[in-house]
């Protein structure tokens, strides 16, 4: 018994030395690995636009150049800076903050009248009193902005609006862009060109070949946080055909990896993750980096407008138009003064007039031998005196 005892605990051991020798063989050699040589160049592929990496991108306090002035919509006025000296037309006793703010002018009633729904200052305005009636906001809404450029050029003209709202801990990211002093909510960012082989055999180049990855749609530019698409379409342009690819939300990490897709002839690349508006959205399920889920069209892409740099596309028709260049609240109190000074035309009646003979005379020869009648018509002018006295209850 001690013997067989003393055999399994000798067996044992042997398995567990073994075992730790095997998972120590496992660790990789560090030396074998060394760090990248930093005087090796790193050769860009020709043709690849230069976007951000979603975490290089600076964040600023400063309006770009390209949103300055009056922005008008269908249902409101927008200014994203003032350029006044505020301090002049509040009290003494309202310190300013040097933190930039969206000035945003709501068309209620129809278009009939603006509510100041949201600017920098607050309702102690001395030189421009807000008005008090039951269809304003009661107390004016601050709402801090800031920008983030998604293309790394100095003519950028896409960015994020980081909005930060009263009373919600977690800003709130907007994607716009602005061509032709036109603001768009839906548009797309070029990330790459066509294959080589694919692009050498086109004699005329077109700048709409490509890669386009959408970004985030919103529901507008609100006074309160809006509305985040939960679905992408971004589009792969070749020379004959376009093809529409879905993003969707997830809660994967970002990752630069791409994916890929093919017509038979061509392999095409496309981002796996698309990293806007506050969410991530992918292309495929899991590690997977094929697409399946890829809408095929002929061309031409119709709707949409393109940049001076070639690289940002919008769709359909723009969220704002730039009314002004000057931005700053005297021409806006104008135009508040101008539209709030109008008065609304009588609405037209339900049903068209119509000349109607009711024969009076008829009615009152006729009632004239009923005494029930009569008595009827001498309790009704009785009650019209005593309402004309107030003795009527």
């Amino acid at each position: 018994m001690k013997k067989s005892l003393s055999f399994i605990s000798i067996l044992f051991f042997s398995l567990t030395f073994s075992y730790s020798q095997k998972k120590l063989s496992d660790i990789p050699d560090t030396s074998k690995y060394s760090e990248p040589d930093s005087s090796v160049e790193v050769i860009q592929v020709p043709g690849e636009v230069e976007v951000q990496i979603p975490d290089e991108l600076i964040i600023t306090d400063e309006v770009p150049i390209c949103f300055n002035g009056i922005w008008e919509g269908s249902d409101r006025y927008i200014m994203f800076q003032e350029k006044s000296d505020l301090q002049q037309i509040v009290s003494p006793d309202i310190q300013l903050s040097h933190d930039n703010y969206i000035w945003i002018y709501l068309k209620i009633f129809y278009g009939w009248y603006l509510d100041r729904a949201a600017e920098k200052t607050n309702r102690k305005n001395t030189e421009y009193p807000y008005d008090i009636n039951d269809t304003v906001f009661r107390d004016i809404q601050n709402i801090k902005i800031q920008f983030k450029p998604l293309i790394n050029s100095p003519r950028c003209s896409a960015y994020e609006m980081i909005v930060q709202y009263p009373r919600i801990k977690e800003p709130v990211v907007i994607p716009v862009c602005v061509i032709e002093n036109k603001l768009y909510l839906n548009f797309a960012i070029k990330t790459n060109e066509l294959p080589e082989d694919e692009n050498n055999d086109i004699q005329e180049k077109n700048p709409l070949n490509g890669s386009w990855s959408s970004v985030g749609k919103v529901s507008g530019i609100l006074v309160s946080k809006p509305i985040v698409s939960d679905n992408l379409i971004s589009t792969y342009i070749t020379k004959d055909s376009i093809y529409y690819i879905r993003y969707w939300k997830t809660n994967m990490p970002y990752s630069s990896e791409m994916a890929f897709f093919s017509d038979g002839k061509y392999k095409y690349e496309v981002p796996k993750h698309i990293n806007s508006a506050g969410n991530i959205y992918t292309c495929v399920t899991g590690r997977s980096v094929t697409i399946r889920n890829v809408e095929r069209k002929n061309l031409p892409l119709t709707d949409y407008i393109m940049n001076d740099e070639q690289n940002v596309i919008a769709f359909g028709e723009p969220y704002m138009i730039k009314i002004q260049e000057t931005c700053s609240l005297q021409n806006m109190m104008e135009i508040v003064k101008v539209s709030n000074a109008r008065k609304a035309p009588p609405e037209d009646p339900p049903f068209p007039p119509a000349e109607l003979d009711w024969h009076l005379e008829d009615i009152k020869n006729l009632e004239m031998g009923n005494q029930i009648i009569q008595a009827v018509r001498k309790r009704q002018r009785e009650f019209y005196e005593k309402y004309k006295l107030g003795l009527h209850y």
